[in-house]
């Protein structure tokens, strides 16, 4: 038994650990999805920073200790977060959007956006955060594409569109490195990503200390 006890303790601890772990990815793919249904459309209800949208995200991490309360309402100082985003690389259109009145040399005309440099749309080329909304514990963890300034972020999520042209705080300069992906010109990335702390499940400690589990998808 003194051998025993200790093995079946750890294959527990692996085996839950590997569905929670199954259960974070789930999340993740549940949120980038809900994200992309309210990117494409508005008027779908589906504005994940409100309350009410944000308990089906927490719903669907039950277990994680993501729940502040029975009705699924997030907590702040839980055992789990999602993060979510919108990285765009900075084209044309949001130089033309964020800089106004357009400098002097910009035509709209062909070829497309002949004219924008980083000298008139400081962000030109750049990756830049167009949507953060931070759904549980988001002083524990960050996300690993950075964290644009709380003051250059609406309280539905959205950065201005000149910020999204001017501000450098705003940049996600590591989203190539992270990602493994390069965008074109005024294309953008939706970004979901979720921690979760499963150090409940670490008898004798099987797993590291602390375990969380991290997982993101990208639309």
């Amino acid at each position: 038994m003194v051998f025993l006890f200790p093995m079946f303790g750890g294959a527990f601890s692996i085996g839950m650990a590997l569905a929670k772990g199954i259960q974070v990815s789930n999340v993740a793919r549940d949120a980038v999805v809900l994200l992309v249904r309210f990117n494409e459309d508005p008027a779908s209800g589906l504005d994940l920073s409100t309350n009410q949208n944000q308990r089906m995200i927490v719903k669907a991490a039950g277990g994680l200790g993501m729940n502040l309360d029975a009705q699924f309402d997030p907590n702040p100082n839980g055992n789990a977060v999602v993060i979510l985003s919108k990285i765009v690389l900075v084209g044309p259109t949001e130089c033309s959007l964020g800089v106004i009145p357009p400098p002097s040399g910009v035509p709209n005309s062909t070829p497309p956006g002949y004219g924008w440099t980083s000298g008139n749309c400081p962000n030109y080329n750049s990756y830049v955060f167009a949507y953060r909304i931070v759904i549980g514990n988001g002083t524990r963890w960050s996300s690993s594409f950075g964290t644009p300034p709380s003051a250059n972020v609406a309280s539905n999520g959205t950065v201005s569109a000149s910020d999204i042209a001017n501000t450098s705080a705003v940049r996600a300069s590591n989203f190539s490195t992270v990602s493994g992906m390069t965008l074109d010109p005024s294309v953008y990335a939706l970004v979901s990503e979720m921690y979760a702390d499963v150090s409940f499940l670490n008898f004798f400690n099987i797993l590291s200390n602390p375990s969380v589990i991290y997982a993101r998808s990208i639309s």
